[in-house]
């Protein structure tokens, strides 16, 4: 079994790493006057909902926007996001206006700007950031996850009785107004995508150095898949900076092997997902679009338990390969190619 191993974006009570920034929360929160409670609107007309920063943190938004449009389906849904992710929620069509974070006083005029009748921020560990959005927002009720060094910034707090899934904490304000509301994927399926399922898809790219596994290891992998079943083609998506990679791999493989370049945006890559088997890919957004496409996954993480239990696939079929430290890299092609046989039965 991988060791117990905290990663850097862990919560207070986990990573003692951040404590510094715990006493600076804690002296804000001394000088800062607790908001009034007020219960949610009935009937929110315009929702402001605030994003984390990166690409993966954004889709695993978009259940709860979904929800959202499903229960108030004539409501204005706002985002406030990061320049990372601002291009995902572009193309969300039930995106009705975005706000990206910037530096500067333009930034926080920009959030007076209009009335909310409900703003919502997922994030359940304190931010000084976050309390400052949550002070300028114009809003009439602010929800935030229960947590006492947030929930005085705020009017609403909901308990969250400890999730595990990223997914079902961001969807805490479904329940709220729905208790029983199942969450769905977000994702139209293809029409007639079993008939094009002889394919899988491998994403070797990532934007950390701990999430990267080398191109040896990945060329180990698919050798022993098409050695095993030479009728498998691999559609690899990669970003631009490791095109090169790509090239290595087609020039080895050659016809079993269709390399695709970056796209303008990750979502497009789902329609080629969609027509896969399953998706390999270490623990990037690329996981969350799959499961969202309902394509099984073959996920390679870190040891950080409490990560993996996070950020797996919440729908779909799945098998998970961790290492041993916070990198990916020792993982062995071997132990990723008995699991891909495992998910291949499953």
């Amino acid at each position: 079994m991988p060791n117990h191993i905290v990663s850097q974006a862990r919560s207070f009570r986990e990573n003692p790493n951040h404590y510094p920034r715990k006493l600076k929360v804690r002296i804000y929160n001394a000088l800062t006057k607790k908001e009034p409670n007020y219960p949610l609107p009935n009937n929110p007309k315009k929702i402001l909902i605030q994003s984390q920063e990166k690409i993966g943190d954004g889709i695993l938004l978009f259940p709860l926007i979904y929800g959202m449009k499903s229960i108030f389906a004539d409501c204005e849904i706002h985002v406030l996001c990061s320049r990372k992710n601002v291009e995902v929620f572009r193309k969300l069509n039930l995106v009705d206006d975005i706000l990206v974070y910037r530096t500067g006083k333009l930034f926080w005029k920009s959030l007076t700007l209009n009335d909310y009748d409900l703003f919502y921020n997922p994030k359940d560990h304190p931010s000084i950031t976050a309390f400052r959005i949550a002070k300028n927002v114009r809003a009439k009720v602010k929800v935030c996850i229960a947590g006492t060094q947030q929930e005085q910034h705020y009017n609403y707090a909901i308990k969250s009785d400890y999730l595990e899934s990223v997914i079902e904490k961001n969807c805490l304000l479904l329940k709220e107004y729905e208790p029983k509301i199942k969450i769905v994927p977000w994702l139209s399926l293809l029409e007639n995508v079993n008939e094009i399922k002889n394919q899988i898809c491998i994403n070797i790219s990532a934007d950390s150095n701990y999430r990267i596994w080398p191109i040896e290891n990945w060329i180990q992998l698919m050798d022993m898949i098409l050695s095993d079943d030479p009728s498998i083609k691999i559609n690899i998506i990669s970003m631009d900076r490791d095109q090169a990679k790509s090239k290595i791999i087609e020039n080895k493989f050659g016809k079993s092997i269709k390399s695709f370049p970056q796209f303008n945006s990750i979502l497009e890559s789902s329609s080629i997902i969609q027509q896969s088997k399953m998706l390999i890919s270490s623990d990037t957004a690329m996981i969350h679009l799959s499961d969202a496409a309902q394509t099984p996954v073959l996920g390679l993480f870190s040891a950080d338990n409490r990560n993996v239990s996070r950020y797996k696939p919440f729908w779909v079929k799945n098998k998970i390969v961790q290492s041993d430290s916070l990198s990916i890299k020792n993982i062995n092609p071997k132990s990723v190619f008995s699991e891909y046989n495992k998910l291949v039965v499953d």
